[in-house]
């Protein structure tokens, strides 16, 4: 049997996705074939042919590949003076042995830790869906991180730990913002009977390894006291059960994070991409990432009226895509 790349899989359409794709070339008179099992949406109109694959093809692709490499995209927003989370690259020396030695990356990972307070993030630089990224508060668990990405991976970062008050995604196309949303960490509140458990399961969180991976690191026996909040997770992923709330345009944040989106967005000559951006709690923004790949599946989904705007970002990217 023929098998499927796994490469693939991360950028086939999921079925909501393929429903909203198809509706909107139904009504804008879009020829729409699937091809490759479903890795490949062939676009057909008035003559001109395009493609999507996970991503629209809508980016340069020199801009594309500098947005899914993580350190890249801090080095690029950094030489404009764009605010960004700073990186540390790391190559695997098994892969890279022309950059760096097996001796010199535990001296730059121990750097970095000592450097930082002792609590750093390390993640891979080419992750996604918070996948692989590790809060290290001791040497310990830094270097047990770092063994664990660079047996999977040619290259990973290393950040600081920003204490965040907010995170948000903004929605960016052709140099404007069409839509922001918040992010929230998922939580329980306590009521002084239940445990953490018992209390995770009305949640309906979904069932994926980052909310199994995220769970195995709290005391799930814990009995939180009355009107007690406890944190699931420290991350903000849609993927790992935050939830997401659209930030209308009076709200006194939204000018700022949209100033610092288009900046983003024009810095890496992007035309289409969803932009992470963070509050910490001394209020200063900093870009966290930036996504080629416009995924909007489970904001689709966990929002009200969240399909209807989808798939009207969608539509205005299909618009740009023949234009």
């Amino acid at each position: 049997m023929y098998k499927i790349d796994k490469g693939r899989l991360n950028n086939t359409m999921n079925n909501e996705t393929s429903r909203m794709l198809r509706e909107l070339c139904t009504e804008m008179n879009i020829k729409i074939e699937v091809l490759s099992y479903g890795w490949i949406f062939k676009l057909s109109k008035d003559g001109r042919v395009r493609y999507i694959t996970g991503n629209f093809d809508i980016n340069k692709s020199a801009s594309s590949k500098i947005a899914c490499d993580k350190y890249a995209t801090y080095e690029v927003l950094k030489s404009q003076n764009i605010p960004i989370i700073k990186h540390t690259m790391v190559f695997n020396p098994v892969d890279r042995s022309d950059y760096i030695k097996k001796d010199e990356v535990w001296k730059i990972v121990n750097k970095e830790f000592v450097d930082n307070e002792k609590r750093i993030v390390v993640k891979p630089n080419f992750g996604f869906e918070g996948k692989g990224v590790f809060l290290c508060n001791t040497t310990y668990e830094t270097e047990e991180a770092v063994k664990y990405l660079l047996e999977k991976n040619s290259s990973i970062s290393i950040c600081p730990f920003y204490d965040i008050k907010k995170e948000y995604r903004a929605f960016y196309l052709n140099g404007k913002i069409l839509l922001v949303y918040e992010k929230e960490k998922p939580y329980v509140i306590g009521n002084g009977k239940n445990d953490v458990k018992t209390l995770v399961e009305k949640l309906n969180l979904p069932d994926n390894e980052v909310v199994r991976d995220n769970l195995s690191k709290i005391d799930l026996n814990y009995i939180p006291k009355e009107n007690e909040r406890v944190e699931l997770s420290w991350k903000y992923n849609l993927y790992g059960g935050a939830t997401a709330k659209v930030i209308d345009k009076e709200n006194r944040s939204y000018k700022r994070i949209e100033n610092l989106a288009i900046d983003a967005g024009k810095a890496l000559d992007m035309t289409f991409a969803t932009i992470d951006i963070i509050n910490t709690k001394n209020n200063k923004l900093y870009v966290l990432e930036i996504n080629s790949g416009v995924a909007a599946n489970i904001f689709s989904e966990i929002v009200d009226h969240g399909k209807e705007l989808t798939k009207g970002i969608y539509r205005k990217a299909l618009i740009t895509i023949f234009e």
